[in-house]
C-alpha cells in the first residue's frame, strides 16, 4: 500500500529547497488559507481519487498520485533523452504531487462510511490552485496544476510540464477506472 513516506521521496528528487519546502508543507500540512471555508481536510492516505469515476476507495488518491508522479519522471525522462526536450523536473514533480490537493476538501464519509462529495461549490482543481497560490507557489507550478485538466478545462496546457502531467493524470484515472475484469473483457 502506497504512503505519505513514498511521496515524500519523490519530494527529495525537487532541488530547489524552497519549493521542495513548499510541496512537503503541503503534503503533511493541508490546511486552507482562506478561513471561511470550515470543511476539515480529508487525510491524503485515506482520501478517493473520485466518487464516480476513478480510484473510488479508500486510499485511492495517494495510488493515483504515486502513479501519476512515477510516470510523469518516467516519460520526462524518456522525451529528455528521445527528443531533447528542456524539462523542468522541479516543476513536473512539483505539480504532480500537489495536483489534485484540492480534492482533500471535497470528499466525505456518509453515515454508512461511503464517501461523497461535500456541499463544496468549488472544483478540486480551482480550489488546490487557490490553496497553492496562498501558499506562494510559483507560477510554472500553479499552471500546471490549474492545466492538469486538459485542454477543455478552465486554463489549457502551456507548457511541456503542463502537458506531460495533464496526459499522465487523464491515463491513469481512466485505467484506474476500468476494472481487471472490464479489461480483460476488452482484449477479447
Amino acid at each position: 500500500m502506497t504512503s505519505m513516506k513514498d511521496l515524500l521521496k519523490f519530494a527529495d528528487r525537487i532541488t530547489d529547497k524552497e519549493l521542495k519546502k513548499k510541496v512537503v508543507e503541503v503534503l503533511e500540512h493541508p490546511a486552507l488559507a482562506h478561513k471561511g471555508i470550515k470543511i476539515k481536510p480529508v487525510k491524503f492516505e485515506d482520501s478517493p481519487g473520485s466518487v464516480n469515476w476513478h480510484h473510488v476507495k479508500t486510499g485511492g488518491l495517494i495510488e493515483h498520485t504515486y502513479s501519476v508522479v512515477k510516470n510523469c519522471i518516467d516519460v520526462a525522462e524518456n522525451l529528455k533523452k528521445t527528443y531533447k526536450h528542456d524539462i523542468d523536473m522541479d516543476v513536473l514533480i512539483a505539480s504532480a504531487l500537489v495536483h489534485d490537493v484540492g480534492k482533500l476538501w471535497t470528499f466525505q464519509r456518509d453515515a454508512k462510511g461511503n464517501w461523497e462529495p461535500t456541499e463544496l461549490m468549488l472544483d478540486h482543481t480551482m480550489l488546490g490552485t487557490a490553496e497553492l497560490y496562498a501558499r506562494g507557489f510559483p507560477e510554472p507550478v500553479l499552471h500546471c496544476v490549474a492545466a492538469h485538466f486538459g485542454e477543455n478545462g478552465p486554463t489549457p496546457p502551456r507548457t511541456i510540464e503542463a502537458i506531460i502531467l495533464h496526459m499522465i493524470d487523464n491515463m491513469d484515472a481512466t485505467l484506474g477506472a476500468i476494472s481487471k475484469e472490464n479489461l480483460l473483457g476488452l482484449m477479447g
